[in-house]
């Protein structure tokens, strides 16, 4: 999006292991904003976060801020209706970077192993979800390997951009009338 000039601003990745610390991200966060701040005092900043780390809504009551619309980032890409749709149905979200690094997430973060891995997911899910944005070519090996340890089919579902870039562009409106 910001490649194709369909936004213009600077942007920040932190981390996404940082979710697995929700202390650390906010710490993380409250740096990043921080240094925006002082590289441009004038400059809204956007955060694209859902509700990641326990004082979100602090950091978007700061004037000039704001954050998009959604609980984590798969709703903020698949849009609500969509996410909530396929929650109910037990999907298990993958974005390309946890499925490249998923056992880092579920063994080294989350301490599931073995047949523990597979009971504790089957209980709550019915299959994960690769959401193939079509930036990254689709991990196929490390989804397979992913279904094979979690004991859930994995299907891999084609996600257009354009709801994230809608939400940006709503987040980043919602900053410019904070001033």
């Amino acid at each position: 999006m910001q490649a194709s000039g369909q936004l213009d601003l600077p942007v920040e990745y932190l981390n996404s292991m940082l979710h697995m610390v929700p202390v650390k991200l906010e710490a993380r966060l409250q740096e990043a904003i921080e240094a925006a701040r002082r590289q441009d005092p004038d400059r809204d900043v956007v955060i694209a976060y859902g509700d990641c780390c326990g004082h979100m809504e602090d950091f978007e009551a700061e004037p000039g801020t704001s954050r998009t619309e959604g609980i984590n980032c798969c709703e903020i890409i698949l849009g609500r209706e969509t996410y909530r749709k396929l929650r109910r149905e037990g999907a298990f979200f993958l974005m390309p970077e946890w499925a490249r690094s998923w056992r880092q997430v579920f063994v080294g973060q989350l301490g599931l192993l073995g047949p523990c891995a597979k009971t504790f997911m089957q209980e709550l899910h019915t299959r994960l979800i690769y959401l193939d944005t079509g930036i990254l070519p689709v991990p196929h090996e490390e989804l397979a390997g992913a279904s094979e340890f979690l004991g859930l089919p994995v299907e891999i579902l084609p996600v257009s951009l354009d709801p994230l870039l809608a939400n940006l562009r709503q987040a980043i409106q919602t900053a410019d009338h904070h001033d």
